[in-house]
């Protein structure tokens, strides 16, 4: 019984330390927080909890200013007195069961038996909580003691309480300790998002073999912990690859290069996986102008393990199916209900009535497509139109299930006509038919050179949207609010300047997905190239539940100048990105975006 205080004290104790983390716990731990809490419990021991407890008030009274070395120093002690007691508790519950047990024999009653065996079952209760409560003690003192950093602190990972985002790592025969996963930064106890990067390389080329250039990379997330990547081969004939890779806690596994498709070019591929499961979609233009929209399935096997270098032994590409012609620019694709996924793209028609405009009939469109796994054609299943006129510069983002929301850049065949160069527009998702907001909203319809761009959800029915003024040389985010019964967009807040200087590229990672939008709160990652030396820069901003910006923190977050930049949340809170520099080597970065409670 008196072990239950214990037990509650270790993990409201431990838990305090995983928020705190050491620089914390070197300032605020006072001996006589020490004190109190091992009083307690070496009170439920013998005399020497009682010694104990006098050896903290004697030793608090001559160092009123006690360092973490005193702090460490009892958090052994408290250690010691827990492993010492292991052994009583066994043997005492062991004598109390072979007690009951022979009483048990004994008895001639069916009531005395019933209450010999309820106290048979109590007896094994209270030694479970006795096991607990010094399970937690030991845990108490290995924590204290790895957080301000004392050496030896643990011995096995069951004696240590790790922070959100960290794991225990057994580094050697009887030392263990808590590390940040891969993507974070902190001591193990507390790990927040980074504000200094790491960056490794995607490819290694083999030796011997010309250097790599590559482009237009894209990465979308699989599942919990997994990415694919696409890419344009400029090396290779401009050929397209797809390489699956695994994040695991403290590394990242990358499958060898897949060819997508011997029979054409790839230009700006993009890729997303179906919703459900076991497959993605790929799309691009087979020519840099004047090509032919593409559409792949691939069907891929979630339980294979995905090993450095080496190629998926389960991975089925289909054959080519077209759904445009005249490409000349990007698209974008997103996952609908089970396999069907939508293609936003601009549409470019030369031939019939087309034929009497200057340039051809240009719209912003999107077709619907039942995309299979299993190797076979995709089925085009639906094709809309939501903008009249050259579209360009096209970037979405899931706001729910159901819904989602289309920025884009809007051009006019004819100069004096009225420009809408930061549009977006909502979309509703009705059994796999796109229902468009009837009219879109457009940010700064003066103004012209606007560039690229990125939307991301930060709390239900609203989103950031990030774009390049190219006149201006400024990048700017605004944050705007879907009415959930008119389902128009609304600014929330007006734009604002957030880099100085030319940038080709905008994204932003968020941690609200689509499907978890109403929590309390939500990170923003932006990134951009923002100053004259033409190195990328971030910007972290946190926003409350009803879009309101609650902070933000600029940052470099590359050295390098960088021309193709992807990033993609995966289902475990982290964030994958991948980029070329101007050389065309690729990289890649893991990131955290979820931070501790």
């Amino acid at each position: 019984e008196p072990f239950r205080d214990c037990t509650a004290m270790g993990r409201i104790s431990n838990s305090g330390i995983q928020r705190n983390g050491r620089s914390a716990l070197q300032v605020t731990i006072s001996v006589s927080v020490i004190g109190r809490l091992i009083a307690p419990c070496t009170a439920a021991g013998d005399n020497a909890g009682r010694s104990v407890r006098g050896a903290v008030v004697a030793k608090h009274s001559q160092h009123i200013g006690a360092d973490v070395n005193y702090i460490a120093e009892m958090a052994g002690r408290f250690a010691q007195f827990a492993s010492s007691h292991e052994g009583a508790v066994d043997a005492s519950s062991a004598a109390e069961q072979a007690r009951l047990e022979e009483a048990l024999v004994s008895a001639v009653s069916a009531e005395d038996k019933a209450l010999i065996e309820s106290g048979v079952t109590s007896s094994e209760v209270s030694h479970l909580e006795g096991r607990d409560a010094l399970a937690s003690m030991l845990k108490l003192a290995a924590n204290i003691r790895h957080a301000i950093g004392a050496q030896g602190s643990a011995t096995s990972c069951r004696e240590l309480s790790c922070g959100e985002n960290a794991i225990c790592q057994q580094v050697q025969q009887g030392v263990a300790q808590c590390r940040c996963v891969a993507g974070y930064m902190g001591d193990g106890f507390v790990c927040n998002p980074p504000t200094s990067f790491v960056e490794y390389s995607l490819i290694h080329p083999s030796s011997g073999k010309e250097e790599l250039q590559l482009a237009d990379l894209h990465v979308t997330s699989l599942g919990s912990s997994r990415v694919a990547v696409v890419y344009r081969d400029i090396s290779r004939s401009n050929h397209g690859y797809l390489m699956v890779g695994d994040a695991q806690p403290l590394k990242m596994s990358w499958s060898a290069p897949m060819l997508i498709s011997s029979q054409s070019q790839v230009f700006n591929p993009k890729l997303v996986e179906l919703q459900g499961g076991g497959g993605l979609a790929i799309g691009y233009r087979d020519q840099n102008r004047d090509g032919f929209g593409i559409l792949h399935g691939v069907g891929l096997s979630p339980s294979e393990k995905v090993e450095d270098g080496k190629p998926l032994k389960h991975c089925v590409i289909s054959p080519p199916k077209t759904f445009a012609r005249h490409q000349a620019q990007s698209m974008v694709l997103l996952p609908l209900t089970g396999s069907h996924v939508v293609v936003l793209f601009a549409e470019h028609m030369t031939g019939g009535l087309a034929s009497h405009l200057l340039g051809g009939a240009m719209y912003g469109s999107a077709v619907v497509a039942n995309v299979r796994t299993d190797g076979s054609l995709p089925e085009m299943a639906a094709k809309h139109r939501f903008a009249t006129g050259p579209v360009a510069r096209l970037s979405a983002a899931m706001l729910s299930p159901a819904s989602f929301v289309v920025a884009y850049r809007r051009g006019e065949n004819d100069a004096s006509a009225p420009r809408a160069e930061a549009s977006c527009m909502f979309v509703q998702v009705r059994d796999n038919e796109l229902v468009f907001a009837t009219q879109p909203l457009s940010l700064e319809p003066d103004r012209t050179q606007i560039w690229a761009r990125s939307v991301a959800p930060i709390s239900e029915n609203t989103f950031a949207y990030t774009y390049h003024s190219g006149d201006e040389q400024v990048t700017k985010q605004a944050v705007l609010r879907v009415d959930p019964e008119t389902h128009q967009v609304s600014l929330l807040r007006e734009p604002q300047v957030i880099g100085r200087g030319f940038t080709p590229y905008v994204g932003s990672l968020s941690s609200a997905g689509a499907g978890d939008s109403k929590q309390a709160s939500s990170l923003l990652f932006t990134y951009f190239t923002g100053d004259s030396s033409g190195n990328a820069r971030a910007q972290y901003c946190r926003f409350g539940s009803e879009g309101e910006s609650v902070g933000c923190k600029d940052m470099p977050w590359s050295s390098r100048e960088l021309l193709s930049v992807s990033g993609a949340r995966m289902g475990d809170g982290r964030a994958v990105l991948v980029y070329t520099d101007v050389r065309g080597s690729p990289y890649y970065q893991l990131l955290g975006l979820a931070e501790p409670a």
